[in-house]
C-alpha cells in the first residue's frame, strides 16, 4: 500500500532589522500569486516563478528600501526557499533532479536543479546594465544564492546567450519555475522513497 499524498504546504515569517518578511507556498498549487515587496520589477519576478512552477506563493516583505533593495531581494530568496524546503517536508516521491533550458526573444537560459540538500550556486549570468527599476541588477545573483541555500538545492544558472537586461533576468527566474516544478513533482512509481541511495536528502547528510 502507498503512502496517501499530503498537501504540501508550509508558510515562514522571517523579521529582522532589515525586513519583515510573511511567504506561504503550496506546492501543489497552480501558480496562484499576491506578491508585495515595493519593488515592483523584482514582484514580477516572483510572479514568474509561481505562474510557470505552478507553486502559489503569497508573499509580503517590508524591508529597508530607503537604504537600498539589497536586504529585501536577499532576505525574500531565504524565506521562500526555507517555505519550498519545509514544504517538501521528508522529500520522499520527489524527482529530485531536472534541468530546463528557457529562450526568451533573443537570450537562452539553461537552470540545473539537484535538490539534494547541500546547498551550492554557480551562477554564470551576464546583465549588461548595473541597474533596472531602482535595483542593481548584481543583486540578483544574492538572491538566488540565499534560495539555494535555505531550500537546500544544489542550483546551476547559466545564460548562455542575450543582450536586454530584462529578458536575461527574467529568463532565469523562468528557467528556475519550470525546472523546480519538475524536480519537486511526485514520481508515481516512487511514491514511498527518497530518491537517494543514502535513504535521506536532509542537510549535512
Amino acid at each position: 500500500m502507498t503512502r496517501q499524498i499530503k498537501t504540501r504546504v508550509s508558510s515562514v515569517h522571517r523579521k529582522t532589522n532589515e525586513t519583515n518578511i510573511i511567504v506561504k507556498v503550496n506546492l501543489d498549487g497552480n501558480g496562484k500569486n499576491h506578491v508585495s515587496t515595493d519593488l515592483p520589477f523584482f514582484d514580477h519576478m516572483i510572479q514568474q516563478l509561481s505562474k510557470h512552477s505552478l507553486i502559489d506563493i503569497d508573499l509580503r516583505c517590508n524591508g529597508d528600501l530607503d537604504i537600498d533593495s539589497h536586504h529585501t531581494t536577499e532576505d525574500v530568496g531565504w524565506a521562500l526557499g526555507k517555505a519550498i524546503n519545509d514544504a517538501l517536508g521528508d522529500k520522499k516521491g520527489i524527482k529530485r533532479y531536472s534541468f530546463s533550458y528557457l529562450p526568451m526573444d533573443e537570450c537562452l537560459t539553461r537552470c540545473c536543479v539537484d535538490i539534494s540538500g547541500r546547498p551550492w550556486l554557480v551562477w554564470n549570468v551576464f546583465l549588461p546594465n548595473v541597474s533596472i527599476k531602482d535595483i542593481e541588477t548584481d543583486i540578483f545573483r544574492e538572491f538566488f544564492q540565499s534560495f539555494s541555500q535555505s531550500a537546500g538545492l544544489t542550483l546551476h544558472v547559466e545564460n548562455i546567450y542575450g543582450q536586454n537586461t530584462h529578458h536575461i533576468i527574467e529568463s532565469c527566474f523562468k528557467s528556475l519555475a519550470i525546472t523546480l516544478r519538475n524536480a519537486i513533482s511526485l514520481d508515481l512509481r516512487n511514491l514511498d522513497t527518497v530518491p537517494s541511495t543514502k535513504g535521506t536528502l536532509s542537510r549535512n547528510k
